[in-house]
């Protein structure tokens, strides 16, 4: 299966992306409670309260991927936005289960550090639900370390016991 990645600089289809992030807050609402976490809103509610900062990850201090199947149709996404001068995080990586499997998740991860590095961050920055092993075999096949909560991290201090947090640090080029 092939997937067409591209980086847009404003939503082409708030609904479907809507859709896609529902889908999203699904699988990380059902994986924070299976480790005792518990959501003050539900999966449309945090997409409702996405939209107000979706400049965030837009151009120029944030990136928006989509992946798209060999029907047009929206598989896959994955955001970042600036965390500090140096450093960015990667935010809202998801793959629909029927696209997974092909490699999809890497290939968007592999893309942010790209557009990442061209901005010139020398860090990314990155959280996950305690027991996402999909998500953790991605990125600490990257090279990503574990560390404590980073101050900049987006996601609510009260759900801190249900996260893991990650750091990656580009070489310095030489």
């Amino acid at each position: 299966m092939t997937y067409h990645i591209t980086f847009v600089d404003q939503v082409p289809d708030q609904a479907e992306l809507g859709t896609l992030l529902v889908e999203y807050y699904r699988v990380v609402f059902r994986k924070l409670l299976d480790v005792g976490g518990r959501p003050a809103k539900g999966p449309e509610d945090m997409v409702e309260s996405f939209w107000p900062s979706l400049h965030k990850s837009l151009p120029p201090n944030g990136r928006l991927v989509l992946a798209r199947d060999h029907k047009d149709r929206l598989v896959g996404c994955g955001m970042m936005q600036q965390a500090r001068a140096d450093a960015g995080e990667l935010k809202r990586l998801f793959v629909r289960p029927e696209a997974s499997g092909h490699g999809l998740g890497r290939a968007l991860v592999d893309a942010r550090m790209t557009a990442a590095r061209d901005m010139g961050w020398r860090t990314l920055l990155v959280n996950t639900v305690k027991g996402n092993q999909d998500m953790l075999r991605i990125y600490e096949k990257i090279g990503f370390r574990f560390i404590d909560r980073y101050p900049e991290c987006a996601d609510p201090i009260e759900l801190d016991d249900y996260f893991q947090y990650m750091q990656f640090d580009f070489p310095e080029a030489g």
